[in-house]
């Protein structure tokens, strides 16, 4: 098993970031549905696993980004997708930055602290009501577009392994 990326295979390394930020991120977007229909039952419990995988996911990301940077032995894709695949990977790290930055920032606001599986990251303080309320209005869009960018991401896998026939599924899997 190859730990580097290579032009025909994604590392092992590479392949557990991108799966395990994957069944993460979409378990935090899931949470939201979840704290909804829980409401008043467990829902404080829930946040706290919710506040606690953001600020695992925050680490992942940094660590995916370095792994990134360091293992440069991807395919590169052809000239005339690059533009649209940097967009569309900056775009999905911008939104996996944002969203438990925004996260923290509105429990910062509601007064809660933010912990991470009990160990306390940030001490719960006084409500600052306009803090909360920008921020979670912020996560919520952050939320709805990468719900958008997931989808495109599926698409665009989907569209190279199908249509272009270059066995990306492959490569990730």
């Amino acid at each position: 098993m190859n730990w580097l990326d290579t032009e025909q295979r994604y590392g092992l390394v590479s392949r557990a970031l991108h799966w395990s930020m994957a069944l993460l991120v979409l378990l935090m977007l899931a949470s939201d549905w979840w704290m909804e229909a829980l409401e008043g039952f467990g829902e404080a419990r829930l946040m706290a696993w919710h506040k606690s995988i953001g600020v695992l996911l925050l680490g992942l990301l940094a660590v995916r980004l370095a792994w990134r940077w360091l293992n440069r032995g991807r395919l590169a894709p052809p000239a005339h997708w690059r533009l649209a695949a940097r967009l569309g990977h900056l775009a999905l790290y911008a939104l996996l930055l944002l969203l438990p930055v925004s996260g923290v920032f509105t429990a910062w606001g509601s007064g809660h602290g933010v912990a991470f599986f009990g160990l306390p990251l940030i001490p719960a303080g006084a409500e600052i009501e306009w803090l909360e309320e920008s921020f979670e209005e912020i996560h919520e869009v952050a939320a709805n577009l990468l719900w958008l960018m997931i989808g495109g991401h599926v698409l665009a896998a989907l569209v190279h392994q199908w249509w272009l026939g270059e066995r990306s599924l492959q490569r990730m899997s």
